[in-house]
């Protein structure tokens, strides 16, 4: 699975010099330059950033982490996650991660992540972040890579799951809070299904799919 274009990035570099920028993530506690950019406290940021509308949402990630973190699919080790995120970062997720339960803990994790690039925890990396676009991250994976927009060709939800657990394909959620993939994206796809035509939350999308997966694959009676 992999979470694209993900709000999760550091205050862009041109923003890290104005005094708003310090007052506001001081005033979670953070340094300006540990602080990850959020629409709760950046929201006059975001309005003179490209895509702002689609950024400054950590959260998405965090709540999406969480939730695969906790299924049967990932915990059975039969589910990777990536985090790819809208500045063209790569998170990937080790197979034993269990996420900090705190949103605040899950920022300082994330400053931490951005900071040393590898989490480790006796001897195994929990995360590693690198520098990589979608298309190069779905190249690398090498398995047939399909895009989950409410604008692609409807799929009912079983038949997909079914379909990725038979061949292994890779699962492409949206990490942003509203929009679409960019043309970039949509270009690294092999092909764009909908299970829905109304917009989901990504994190009702990945709980929906994992749990029609693990069904699948006999995790529940």
């Amino acid at each position: 699975m992999v979470l694209a274009e993900t709000g999760l990035e550091k205050i862009p570099d041109e923003f890290i010099n104005d005094a708003r920028t310090a007052r506001s993530c001081a005033s979670i506690g953070r340094d300006k330059r540990e602080c990850l950019l959020d629409r709760s406290l950046h929201h006059w940021m975001l309005k003179g950033l490209v895509d702002g509308e689609k950024r400054g949402r950590p959260d998405i990630a965090y709540h999406v982490l969480l939730d695969v973190t906790d299924s049967l699919l990932y915990k059975n080790g039969h589910l990777n996650l990536f985090i790819h995120t809208y500045d063209n970062n790569v998170i990937k997720i080790g197979s034993e991660l269990r996420p900090p339960r705190s949103y605040f803990r899950f920022e300082g994790l994330m400053i931490d992540l951005f900071r040393r690039r590898r989490i480790e925890a006796g001897g195994r990396t929990l995360m590693e972040i690198s520098k990589m676009g979608l298309d190069e991250l779905l190249k690398k994976i090498g398995k047939p890579a399909i895009g989950l927009s409410s604008s692609g060709k409807p799929v009912k939800i079983e038949a997909l799951a079914g379909r990725i657990a038979l061949t292994g394909s890779t699962f492409v959620i949206g990490g942003f809070p509203k929009g679409e993939f960019s043309d970039q994206a949509i270009k690294a796809f092999n092909e764009i299904i909908s299970i829905n035509q109304k917009g989901l939350e990504a994190t009702n999308v990945a709980t929906r799919l994992i749990y029609e997966m693990e069904k699948v694959e006999g995790m529940w009676n």
